[in-house]
């Protein structure tokens, strides 16, 4: 479950997320001259001519583990191996633009020509140790300071259940609006801070083992929807 952290100028990751690095372009033949360009070192070739010792020693100084007959360039640090290797190496045109280097003449064109499920933000681009620093920081880092998208529980969870006999609406819901992807609003997280406030009230008439199971739960889809309300922002389960 997670909120939608970009409607809020407060989400500290928002810019990253908004602002696309690189995109992949269906079409790599229209924008030819924008494409990057793989170096790829044809390893068979270089054995042929240079034998199989001297490529494998390349190999072992750059640590690279190859499967088939091709190695990227760029996998070469040493500048005398990558002199030595180059006669082998043949260039491929990819389907990735590097959003900097384009034009701002052409940009608007290349970002709507960009297949946006494939395409990568500049938030992507952030180391892990990054990203948690960010999302520490950030007001709108609802689960424990981890990030805006938390667990809702097991499988197994009761609470679905528990919300059908008690006739919480939301909550007996939760499989139904996850399968939709429906995205809920700040003012049904009102409603599921009702139903929460219910379900802790009367969850003790199912046994205290019943208590413990769902208190986990309980706890993030609190933190969730009181962000929610807080900011403005929706919520959605999946």
């Amino acid at each position: 479950m997670a909120i939608t952290e970009l409607e809020s100028a407060k989400s500290l990751c928002r810019d990253k997320k908004k602002t696309m690095a690189k995109v992949y372009v269906a079409d790599p033949a229209k924008w030819a001259d924008l494409v990057e360009v793989d170096r790829v070192v044809d390893l068979k070739r270089a054995r042929a001519k240079l034998g199989e010792e001297k490529v494998e020693e390349i190999l072992k100084r750059s640590r690279s583990k190859v499967e088939g007959d091709d190695l990227f360039m760029e996998k070469i640090k040493d500048e005398a191996d990558q002199k030595t290797l180059e006669p082998f190496v043949r260039e491929e045109k990819t389907n990735w633009i590097i959003v900097s280097k384009v034009p701002k003449a052409r940009k608007d064109d290349v970002l709507k020509a960009a297949v946006k499920e494939n395409s990568i933000t500049e938030w992507d681009l952030l180391e892990f140790d990054e990203m948690y620093e960010t999302c520490g920081r950030c007001g709108l880092s609802w689960d424990n300071k981890k990030g805006c998208v938390g667990n809702f529980g097991p499988s197994t969870s009761p609470v679905p259940e528990l919300a059908k006999k008690f006739k919480l609406n939301l909550l007996a819901k939760v499989d139904d609006l996850a399968s939709k992807k429906t995205v809920l609003s700040s003012k049904d997280a009102q409603t599921l801070l009702k139903e929460i406030a219910v379900l802790r009230e009367r969850t003790p008439e199912e046994g205290k083992m019943m208590v413990r199971r769902i208190d986990g739960t309980l706890k993030r889809l609190e933190a969730m929807a009181n962000c929610s309300k807080e900011h403005s922002v929706g919520f959605y389960f999946f």
